[in-house]
């Protein structure tokens, strides 16, 4: 596999980092990772979930704004979207000039899933897969877009994340005839406070969940 970057101005006329990983062979398939606030693409959740879809033959393209080296969180809500907005949809353009893809996965990490809701106001992305890792559940305009659009959905989130409210996940699994797992004690990192044990034994049910719902 080709391991490189694509040239993406996003938001302000600012670069948008990221990672662009080709497959040797032609694919129609291409993956997404757009990570949260402080978790980039190399924490173990987002990790795995791009090499599951490297294994499946997907082109991956590894989104890695930082915005907590900015001042994102100085802004108002209204600018923090368009910020995120501006980055993503940046993004996802200069992937999707690369090759012609026919499918698309998209893997969201917390405020990730704020850039799904965002992708999912565009036709290119409306009937794609959707893994929804600790979704950002407060947010009305994301609840409303995902009952919208109700695309192919995972979602990940642990008892102990200040987001997870049940009957809001309840309800979001069936809009989307979608899939969920929720994990005991987890919290917003999807680990296990004070227990690295545990918190491998976290690790192992959110990739073991992946595999099987990307292989369906």
């Amino acid at each position: 596999m080709e391991l490189g970057s694509l040239h993406i101005v996003g938001y302000n006329n600012q670069p948008v980092p990221n990672t662009f990983i080709i497959q040797p062979k032609l694919t129609r398939h291409l993956g997404i990772i757009l990570p949260g606030y402080r978790y980039s693409p190399e924490m173990a959740p987002l990790y795995y979930a791009g090499r599951i879809l490297l294994e499946q033959g997907a082109d991956l393209l590894r989104v890695e704004y930082a915005y907590y080296r900015t001042d994102f969180l100085e802004q108002t809500e209204t600018e923090q979207d368009r910020w995120i907005a501006g980055d993503v949809f940046a993004a996802c353009d200069a992937g999707l000039a690369h090759r012609t893809y026919e499918k698309i996965t998209v893997v969201g990490k917390s405020i990730g899933t704020i850039a799904m809701g965002h992708l999912l106001s565009d036709p290119r992305f409306q009937h794609a897969t959707c893994i929804w890792l600790t979704p950002l559940l407060t947010v009305e305009s994301l609840r409303a877009r995902i009952e919208e659009i109700h695309p192919r959905s995972l979602f990940v989130i642990g008892t102990a994340d200040k987001f997870y409210i049940p009957e809001v996940l309840h309800h979001l699994e069936t809009v989307t005839n979608g899939q969920v797992a929720v994990i005991e004690g987890a919290n917003h990192a999807l680990e296990i406070p004070d227990s690295i044990k545990n918190s491998i034994t976290v690790l192992e049910q959110i990739v073991q969940t992946l595999q099987q719902f990307l292989i369906e």
